[in-house]
C-alpha cells in the first residue's frame, strides 16, 4: 500500500497480522485525522480480542505490528498504556540473539510515524518513562522506545535509571561506545549511585570490560566528574547490603584509585562503611583505613571509633587485622587505643579475646587508673581461664554471669487499627507502591489494611475514593481504571503475578462498579474460562492467595459487599472467634452472604480452639459453614485437612530435598491439617504455592498452624536464608507448636549468610522459647541434619546461639549438647571446622549456669561439669 491511499479496517487488520512492519508504517504516515478517528475504535476492539486467553498465541508475533498501527491511529494521550502493553515484550527482548533489541525497529517505526504527526515526542517519553516500575531484572518495558523518543534530555526517574543497565548490557556492543554514541546519558550517570538495586546491576560480566571500567574511562577523558564517581559510590555502599551491590563499587573505586589527599577528604565515609557493611564492604574500608593509617593520616578518634565497630563484628580475620593497627597505633605511644580492648574482651572467641588481653598485658604500663578499672570491668566477660590472668594486672575481676532473670512472654504484634479514610487509604497505597522496588518482600499487614479499605470504601463512596487517589494515579499510572490497560473484566495470563492481581483489585475499587450488595459472584466472567481451567489442572498453582485476590478483582466489580471476613484482628493473621460472629450477624442483617474465598480465609485464620459454632449457626449459608467447619475439627479433620496442601516442588534438583521435606519433617501432633500425604494432596482444592515476593504473606493464612506454614517456607531460607528475616518474623508471630518444620527453617536461619539475618534468627529464639516452648533438644537435631550436609555452616550456627544464649540459656545448652553429641569426631577422625568454637560455648554455657542460683538438676549438673573442664 503505498503512502496518501485510502486506508481501510480491512486493510489495516491485514497489515497488522501480516506483521510487516516496514509496509504498515508507511501506511501509517499517510493517514489523516478523519481516517485516523474511524479506525480507533475497531483497534482497539482488535486489541482487546487478540488478549483473550484464546488467543494469546498470536499476539506475541503481533504486538510490535499493533504498537506501530497504535502510533498512527490513537491519540497521543492514548499511546502510553498502549505502547506498554503492547511492546512490553518486543522492544526490549533481553535473551533474543540480536546485536540490538529485537524490537528496535518497530521502535524506529513508531517515532518516525509520530515525528510525521508532529506529536510531542519528549513528553510522551515522559509519561512511558513514569510507568517504568523499578523492579526485579525480569521486568521488560518499552526502555530503548523512551530513548528514541525523549528529546535531549532523558527522564531521570527511578524505573528508567533501574532497566538502564540491562537495556545496555543487551546492546552488546560495549558500554563505553553506548556513551559515546548517546551522549545524552552522561548526565545521568550520577543517579547510578541514587536509585536503589542498580548497584548489583553495574557488576562486570567474566573478563569482559564493564561498566566500572567504562566509567572509569569516561573519568580518565574528563567526560564525567570522577569525584562525583567517588562520592556517589561511597554513598551507594553505605546503603548497599550485599556483596553482589558492593562488588561492582568496590571495583570502580579501585579503578579511579583515589589519592591519599582524596582518601583523607573522606575518611569519614570509610569509616561509615565498617558497622553495618556487608563482610567484604567493611574489608574495603578497613583496607582504605589502613593505607591512610600507614601514610599518618588516620586520626586517633576515627581508629578507636572503628575498633570498637569492628569488633563487634563477626568476621575474625578482620578483627584480626584492627588489632595489629591498634597495636601499630599503641608503640606509637597513644595509650588510648587499649580502650577499644574493652570490647573485644566479651568477643564470641576464646582466642581472641586471648590476643586482646595478651595485647593489654604487653602495654600494661601505659593503662592509666580510669582505662584499668574499665578494662577489669569488661574482663568479667572473659572466659574463665582468662580471668585470673586479667586480674594479676588489671585488679579484681568479678563473676562472669548473674543469676538470669525469668523472661517475659516476648508479645504478640497487635493488628493496626483499620483504615480511617479515604485520604490514608491513598497514602497506604502510595507507600504500597514504593516500598515495592526497596524492599524484597510486600507487607501482609499492609495488604490486608489496604484490601479491607478498598471494600469497605468502595461500597460507601467511589467518587470520594477516586478524588483521593488523584496523586496517586499521577506517581503509578499503571493502577488508573481509565487508562487503556483496564478492561471491564481481568483478563488473565498463565504468568500472572500475586502482584499484578493486587494491581488489578485497586484498579476495580477505583472503577465503575455494575452489581448490587448482594449479588452473587458471576460463576462465568468473559475470558476467565481457560484461566480457570488451566488452574485447575496446575495444581502447583493452586494459590488461595491468587483465588482470593481474583474474588477481590470480580467481587469488586460485579458483586460488591460492604466489609469482609477474612481481615485479622492480630498481626499474624488469626482472626478473633469473637469478630468473625459479630461480622456474620452484621451480613445476615443486611442480606448478603460473603464471597466464597472470603469465607474459606477466615476459616483458616481462626485460632484452633474456636467455639462459636452455637452463636453462628443460624446465620444464613455462612454461618452454617462456620459451625461446621469448627464442629468438625476445622483443619484436624483429615476430610477437611486436604483443602490446604503443602507444594514440595524441588526446582533446584536439590539431593537432600526429598528426603527433609517428605521424611524429616513431622507436624508437632495428629490434629495438624496436613501429615506429607503427597496422594491425598494431589486432590486439594488449594495449595499453599507463594511467589516470592508473597513468602512473608504465607504464614498469615495458617496463622494457628505455624509448623504447616514453615514446612512450605523451607525453601525461602535454603542457601544462606538472605533477607528471611520478615519471613522468619511472620512464622515466629504464628501460632502452635514448633515442629520439624519450623525446627528446620530455625537450623536454616541460625545459620545465615548475613549477620543481620542471623541476628533474626537468635531474637527468633527468644520470641519462641518465651511465647511456646522451644525445644533446644530438637533444635539442635535439626541444625545437625544440616551441618552433616553441608547445607548449613556450623561456624555462623555458633555466633547466633551465642547471641542469643542469655535469653535462652536452657534452649542454647540443650542444642550445644546435641551438636557436641553428634558432630563430635570418632577417633582418629579430623575435627570438623568450627568445632573448637562449638566447644568454646559449651564451656561458657556450664560456666555460666553454673554461677546461677538454685539447686535444680540442671544448674547442679552444670557445676559438675564446670568443675571437670576447670579441671582439665
Amino acid at each position: 500500500m503505498r503512502t496518501g491511499e485510502p486506508m481501510d479496517w480491512n486493510t489495516l487488520r491485514d497489515l497488522i497480522e501480516e506483521a510487516e512492519l516496514d509496509e504498515l508504517a508507511d501506511a501509517m504516515r499517510g493517514l489523516d485525522q478523519e481516517q485516523r478517528r474511524a479506525l480507533a475504535e475497531p483497534l482497539v476492539e482488535y486489541e482487546r480480542r487478540a488478549r483473550l486467553p484464546e488467543n494469546t498465541a498470536d499476539l506475541f508475533r503481533r504486538s510490535a505490528a499493533l504498537a506501530v498501527a497504535g502510533a498512527g491511529v490513537l491519540r497521543v494521550s492514548e499511546l502510553a498504556p498502549w505502547l506498554v502493553r503492547n511492546e512490553l515484550g518486543q522492544l526490549l527482548d533481553w535473551a533474543a540473539p540480536f546485536p540490538e533489541p529485537r524490537g528496535s525497529r518497530a521502535a524506529d517505526c513508531v517515532r518516525e510515524i509520530l515525528i510525521a504527526r508532529e506529536a510531542p515526542l519528549p513528553a510522551l517519553a515522559e509519561k512511558l518513562a513514569q510507568r517504568l516500575r523499578p523492579r526485579g531484572a525480569t521486568d521488560l518495558d518499552p526502555w530503548s522506545l523512551i530513548t528514541a523518543l525523549a528529546g535531549y534530555a532523558l527522564p531521570t526517574g527511578d524505573g528508567f535509571v533501574f532497566h538502564w543497565p540491562a537495556a545496555v548490557d543487551s546492546e552488546k556492543s560495549g558500554i563505553l561506545r553506548h556513551f559515546r554514541r548517546d551522549p545524552r546519558f552522561l548526565e545521568l550517570v550520577p543517579r547510578l549511585f541514587e536509585v536503589d538495586g542498580v548497584a548489583r546491576k553495574l557488576a562486570r560480566h567474566e573478563d569482559v570490560p564493564g561498566w566500572p571500567d567504562a566509567l572509569a574511562a569516561l573519568a580518565a577523558d574528563g567526560e564525567v566528574d570522577r569525584l562525583v564517581l567517588l562520592d556517589g559510590l561511597l554513598g551507594s555502599l553505605q546503603r548497599s547490603g550485599t556483596r553482589a551491590e558492593g562488588a561492582p563499587l568496590i571495583d570502580l573505586h579501585d579503578l579511579l584509585a583515589p589519592s591519599l589527599d582524596e582518601a583523607t577528604e573522606r575518611v569519614g565515609d570509610y569509616a561509615a562503611l565498617v558497622p553495618d557493611g556487608h563482610s567484604t564492604v567493611a574489608g574495603f574500608a578497613q583496607r582504605e583505613l589502613l593505607r591512610l593509617d600507614e601514610a599518618g593520616r588516620l586520626p586517633l578518634d576515627v581508629l578507636l571509633d572503628v575498633s570498637r565497630a569492628m569488633f563487634l563484628r563477626a568476621e575474625k580475620k578482620l578483627v584480626r587485622v584492627q588489632l595489629s593497627l591498634l597495636d601499630k597505633a599503641i608503640r606509637r605511644g597513644n595509650g588510648e587505643a587499649l580502650q577499644p580492648l574493652a570490647v573485644l574482651f566479651s568477643y564470641g572467641s576464646v582466642d581472641l579475646q586471648e590476643r586482646a588481653l595478651k595485647l593489654a598485658l604487653e602495654h600494661a604500663e601505659r593503662i592509666g587508673p580510669e582505662l584499668r578499672g574499665e578494662l577489669a570491668a569488661a574482663a568479667t566477660a572473659l572466659a574463665p581461664d582468662l580471668r585470673p590472668c586479667a586480674a594479676e594486672v588489671l585488679g579484681a575481676v568479678g563473676p562472669r554471669t548473674a543469676a538470669v532473670p525469668a523472661m517475659s512472654p516476648v508479645p504478640r504484634s497487635e493488628m493496626p487499627p483499620p483504615i480511617a479514610s479515604v485520604d490514608e487509604l491513598a497514602a497506604e497505597v502510595s507507600a504500597h507502591c514504593a516500598s515495592l522496588h526497596r524492599e524484597w518482600l510486600i507487607d501482609p499487614v499492609r495488604v490486608e489494611r489496604i484490601i479491607a479499605g478498598l471494600v469497605a470504601f468502595a461500597h460507601t463512596d467511589r467518587a470520594a475514593l477516586r478524588s483521593a487517589f488523584e496523586p496517586v494515579l499521577a506517581a503509578c499510572p499503571w493502577l488508573s481504571p481509565g487508562s487503556q490497560e483496564h478492561n471491564e473484566y481481568l483478563m488473565f495470563q498463565l504468568d500472572t503475578t500475586l502482584s499484578e492481581v493486587f494491581d488489578e483489585v485497586i484498579k476495580a475499587a477505583l472503577g465503575e462498579c455494575h452489581g448490587t450488595v448482594g449479588a452473587p459472584v458471576p460463576a462465568s466472567i468473559p475470558g476467565e474460562a481457560e484461566w480457570l481451567e488451566w488452574l485447575s489442572r496446575d495444581v502447583d498453582r493452586r494459590s488461595l492467595w491468587l483465588y482470593r485476590l481474583y474474588e477481590l478483582r470480580v467481587g469488586l466489580a460485579v458483586a460488591p459487599r460492604p466489609f469482609l471476613m477474612s481481615t485479622p484482628t492480630e498481626a499474624s493473621g488469626l482472626i478473633a472467634p469473637e469478630a468473625l460472629a459479630e461480622r456474620l450477624e452484621r451480613a445476615a442483617e443486611l442480606g448478603f452472604e460473603p464471597w466464597e474465598h472470603d469465607l474459606v480465609v477466615a476459616l483458616l485464620r481462626l485460632p484452633r480452639d474456636a467455639a462459636i459454632a452455637d452463636r453462628v449457626r443460624g446465620l444464613g449459608a455462612a454461618g452454617a459453614s462456620v459451625a461446621r467447619w469448627i464442629e468438625s475439627g476445622g483443619l484436624g479433620n483429615p476430610e477437611i485437612r486436604r483443602a490446604v496442601r503443602p507444594v514440595e516442588v524441588d526446582p533446584w534438583g536439590d539431593p537432600h530435598f526429598e528426603e527433609r521435606t517428605r521424611v524429616t519433617v513431622r507436624f508437632p501432633d495428629s490434629a495438624d491439617p496436613v501429615r506429607k500425604s503427597f496422594d491425598d494432596a494431589a486432590a486439594g482444592r488449594y495449595s499453599m504455592y507463594h511467589e516470592f515476593r508473597w513468602q512473608r504473606a504465607v504464614p498469615s493464612l495458617l496463622p494457628a498452624h505455624r509448623d504447616v506454614s514453615a514446612a512450605h517456607l523451607v525453601a525461602a531460607f535454603e542457601g544462606g536464608a538472605r533477607r528471611a528475616g520478615p519471613v522468619l518474623d511472620a512464622l515466629v508471630g504464628c501460632h502452635g507448636p514448633v515442629g520439624d518444620g519450623m525446627n528446620t527453617v530455625l537450623a536454616f536461619a541460625l545459620g545465615a549468610g548475613e549477620a543481620e539475618d542471623r541476628a533474626c534468627a537468635a531474637d527468633a529464639l527468644i520470641a519462641l522459647e518465651s511465647r511456646d516452648g522451644l525445644r533446644g533438644a530438637d533444635l539442635g537435631d535439626a541444625i545437625a541434619d544440616l551441618v552433616i550436609r553441608d547445607e548449613v555452616v556450623l561456624g555462623r550456627v555458633v555466633r547466633a546461639v551465642r547471641d542469643a544464649a542469655s535469653g535462652v540459656p536452657r534452649a542454647a545448652w540443650e542444642m550445644v549438647a546435641v551438636l557436641v553429641e553428634r558432630l563430635l569426631p570418632a577417633e582418629g577422625e579430623r575435627p570438623g571446622t568450627a568445632l573448637a568454637d562449638l566447644l568454646a560455648l559449651g564451656v561458657e554455657l556450664a560456666a555460666a549456669a553454673a554461677a546461677r542460683g538454685g539447686s535444680s538438676r540442671f544448674v547442679k549438673e552444670a557445676r559438675r561439669l564446670h568443675q571437670v573442664l576447670s579441671a582439665t
